[in-house]
């Protein structure tokens, strides 16, 4: 019986709830407490009706009518407020640990390095911190109602004993049967309910693609695609349901059955006790209730038993992803940059590959602090590679990266990325206001910080004419704005940060030329201070630089001066004349 609670699952999910019992433990004891209140109240109820029979109305004493209903209004009164505490708590409860579970995995999901997002996806993430956090909640919300009606059920066997031996045995005998249905039914449904976790999953990932692509879909035409995929996943889902429901089907009715059957056999073989007086009419009313309260607790506990696979399931899916390793971490007794430094970088034999496609062999190059450097290459040589290996967004396999002589390995996370600011290609808005989008990361940046920054990215002036200037609301993803807009936010974004390593990762591909030219002579002050990388194979932007370093079948092929490695490097100069022959076809 119960081999639900034997699996790997079940004991691995039981350690989760204990927790979840820990952090809320003056809740879930005054739940617990209440619910235990109410079955004493329960069990108490017949049993004053009972005296109320038999020492009120058969021995026509008043007096005792009046005293014993006077237990009853009051035992009532206190029923209702315990069942009112019990589910205030409990929800209490339920709630504290959905919202914790939902923090925790977002926390998490943050620590874990970019190859992990690379590999699954968003939609898959969504749903454990929603369907499945939610379907934990449920057992905390019935636990005490189900606790309490488990040990209803044997103070209520063990009180139908007493008043009679017969017909108690008849009920008695009968729960285990009932048990043993839901035990079954428990652990076989433990892998449909996984599965159909999953099928939620995938249906939440595949609407969470579709509409993050809604442009892309509408603009080819592609809304049928679209929709088949999306019906194909909620199809799953039906499918993997209908499993579940059919096997429901097989075990609840049966959970109904019995009581009924209980019932039956009581009032025959107690009616003809009562009628034979070997039962006063009292006892056999209490017993009757009796057996009336029992039915509740019996379909309670195989409620929750039935409840059981679907919160193991979706508590090992949340376990899961909690127990992912974060692969990037801080040191255990790490550095800090030197307060003096200029920027400095090094790379030394650095190996890295995405899955089994190498893209750096013992890459190694050094640059000067305050330099500006612009890192070129064909697509696929991996300059935004490189930039998202110095602020340890992706980990290197082996080799050594440093700023101003320290390993990045031994900085903490936050002191190198506050250290290292990035703005990439593709600019990323959140749905807050254009100051907000600026400042991310930089609360409590002034006005005035704000604006020079976005002077600077030649962002200021259509930002001020925006409906409520940097207050308005820029839209999801920054949609509201045009690319070069969003473009030259994101490199506000970066230029705040006042960092000693600036990375710009094609971060002017969608600004127009006259714009670019602008935005180069300003950033001329700003680049001044800092070490700058800027990935782009556009010849204006080269020129700006100080140098080049040119990327080359996972090595640096050359570096230098521009013009040098044009007159001196032909791998370098046929890549300006592709480009070039690209852009005038």
């Amino acid at each position: 019986m119960f081999k639900v609670f034997k699996t790997p699952e079940f004991k691995k999910a039981i350690a989760f709830f204990v927790e979840g019992i820990k952090e809320n433990k003056k809740s879930f004891y005054i739940s617990n407490t209440s619910a235990l209140l109410w079955c004493f109240l329960v069990i108490v109820q017949p049993y004053l009706i009972k005296r109320i029979i038999d020492d009120g109305i058969v021995a026509d004493n008043q007096r005792a009518i009046i005293v014993f209903i006077s237990f009853m209004v009051i035992a009532g009164y206190i029923r209702a407020v315990s069942i009112g505490t019990r589910r205030y708590f409990s929800m209490d409860v339920s709630f504290n640990v959905e919202a914790g579970i939902r923090n925790r995995i977002f926390t998490h999901m943050q620590k874990l390095a970019f190859n992990y997002h690379d590999q699954v996806p968003t939609g898959e993430l969504m749903a454990r911190a929603s369907s499945d956090a939610s379907q934990v909640r449920l057992a905390f919300a019935i636990a005490p109602l189900a606790s309490a009606n488990i040990f209803l059920l044997f103070i209520l066997s063990g009180t139908l004993i007493s008043i009679s031996l017969p017909l108690g045995g008849i009920v008695i005998l009968s729960i285990p049967a009932v048990l043993l249905l839901a035990s079954n039914f428990s652990s076989k449904a433990l892998g449909v309910s996984l599965k159909v976790k999953e099928a939620e999953a995938n249906m939440t990932t595949e609407v969470e693609e579709q509409l993050g692509g809604i442009r892309v879909v509408k603009a080819f035409g592609n809304e049928d695609y679209a929709s088949n995929r999306v019906e194909n996943a909620v199809q799953n889902i039906y499918d993997t349901s209908l499993g579940y429901l059919k096997l429901r089907t097989r075990f609840v009715p049966l959970f109904e059955l019995i009581p009924m059957v209980i019932t039956l056999a009581v009032l025959l073989l107690g009616g003809f006790l009562t009628i034979n007086e070997y039962l006063s009419l009292g006892e056999f009313i209490a017993f009757t209730q009796y057996v009336f309260l029992l039915i509740w607790p019996l379909r309670i506990t195989a409620w929750f038993l039935s409840e059981i696979p679907a919160s193991v399931a979706a508590g090992n899916r949340i376990l899961e992803l909690l127990d992912e390793t974060p692969a990037i971490t801080d040191d255990e007794s790490p550095n800090e940059l030197p307060k003096d430094g200029d920027g400095s970088l090094k790379f030394s034999n650095v190996n890295f590959k995405y899955g089994s496609e190498k893209i750096f062999n013992d890459l190694t190059f050094e640059i000067d602090g305050k330099k500006t450097v612009a890192i070129v290459g064909s697509t696929g040589s991996g300059k935004s590679t490189l930039a998202y290996l110095l602020p340890r967004l992706y980990e290197i396999e082996s080799g050594s990266i440093e700023i101003d002589g320290v390993n990045i390995k031994n900085l903490r996370l936050s002191d190198l990325r506050s250290n290292v600011s990035l703005a990439f290609e593709e600019s990323f808005l959140f749905s807050n206001t254009a100051r907000e989008n600026i400042s991310l990361g930089l609360e409590d940046a002034s006005k005035e910080e704000i604006k020079d920054a976005a002077h600077i990215a030649r962002a200021h002036d259509f930002i001020s004419q925006l409906p409520e200037s940097y207050e308005t609301k820029v839209g999801e993803r920054g949609y509201g704005l045009s690319g070069g807009q969003r473009q030259r936010i994101a490199l506000a974004r970066a230029i705040l940060r006042k960092p000693r390593v600036l990375i710009l990762d094609d971060a002017l591909s969608a600004v127009d030329a006259s714009t670019e030219e602008e935005i180069r002579s300003e950033l001329n002050q700003v680049m001044s201070n800092m070490t700058t990388l800027i990935i782009t194979n556009r010849v204006p932007t080269i020129e700006l630089c100080d140098e080049v370093v040119f990327l080359e079948n996972g090595k640096v092929k050359a570096q230098g001066k521009h013009q040098n490695l044009m007159d001196t490097v032909d791998s370098y100069k046929s890549l300006f004349l592709e480009n070039q022959t690209s852009e005038i076809q």
